[in-house]
């Protein structure tokens, strides 16, 4: 059973933009997945659609099995979500807000209180841990962001562009933490960029997506072998696959 198995999904807002146009894509647990595309492309629109937010015009999506029509419900205790927008309470220390998170998904105190400490240890955050979140910096901010989406045990994590804005160190430590979720947690990871980089270093899967629709789906290496250059990059491969949809 795949994680994610999308078909045909299209999603049309009332303003009649097409965001997705005839998607379809299919994500294996416990791979870290990745839809690659510029700003506009449809990344916003599908993970909010593959998270329950929005509601798909057509099409059909099957998150581990579970109808996303029907079984919504379901779906939301069983993933998570971490948005492009940093969703911390600055008034609260690192441990109130992952307390805070547990209380929300209905969690015993126990259960927050191990899940807590393993996070905690797993990011690095310990010394963080009576500070209050205003005086961090963006990317200790989305470690947290990050850990307290964790604190759930989901087995899907959706990270919607999760390094825009950090300085190259912090997006590299935080990739070390997104390798660290699927190997560490089994964690099904979905990520959203339009860095090039981040997604040949990361993925298992890439798919490329253009105007809501999947350009190609498949492995790094097998994207840049499709090109004949001597050392092709995912750049390469964008950039041929938009000119030959554009041809």
């Amino acid at each position: 059973m795949d994680a994610i198995k999308v078909t045909k999904l299209t999603k049309c807002y009332k303003n009649k933009t097409m965001a997705l146009n005839d998607l379809s894509l299919n994500v294996k647990q416990g791979e870290i997945f990745t839809l690659l595309g510029k700003n506009g492309a449809g990344k916003s629109s599908l993970i909010n659609t593959l998270t329950t937010f929005l509601k798909p015009t057509s099409g059909d999506v099957r998150i581990l099995g579970k109808d996303l029509r029907k079984e919504a419900a379901g779906i939301r205790k069983i993933i998570a979500c971490v948005a492009q927008k940093v969703t911390i309470d600055t008034h609260l220390s690192l441990s109130e807000n992952m307390i805070f998170q547990g209380r929300l998904y209905g969690m015993d105190s126990r259960t927050i209180k191990n899940r807590m400490e393993r996070l905690i240890k797993s990011f690095r955050l310990e010394d963080y841990q009576t500070k209050k979140t205003a005086v961090y910096s963006g990317g200790i901010l989305r470690r947290l962001d990050i850990a307290m989406s964790m604190i759930s045990n989901p087995r899907i994590l959706f990270l919607d562009e999760p390094t825009v804005g950090l300085d190259i160190e912090s997006r590299m430590t935080l990739w070390e933490l997104i390798r660290q979720i699927q190997t560490e947690y089994h964690t099904t990871v979905f990520l959203t960029t339009h860095y090039l980089e981040e997604a040949d270093r990361l993925s298992d899967t890439v798919c490329i997506i253009k105007d809501g629709q999947e350009l190609i789906q498949d492995t790094p290496e097998h994207l840049k072998k499709s090109i004949d250059t001597e050392t092709p990059s995912l750049d390469d491969v964008f950039l041929a696959l938009t000119k030959e949809r554009s041809a």
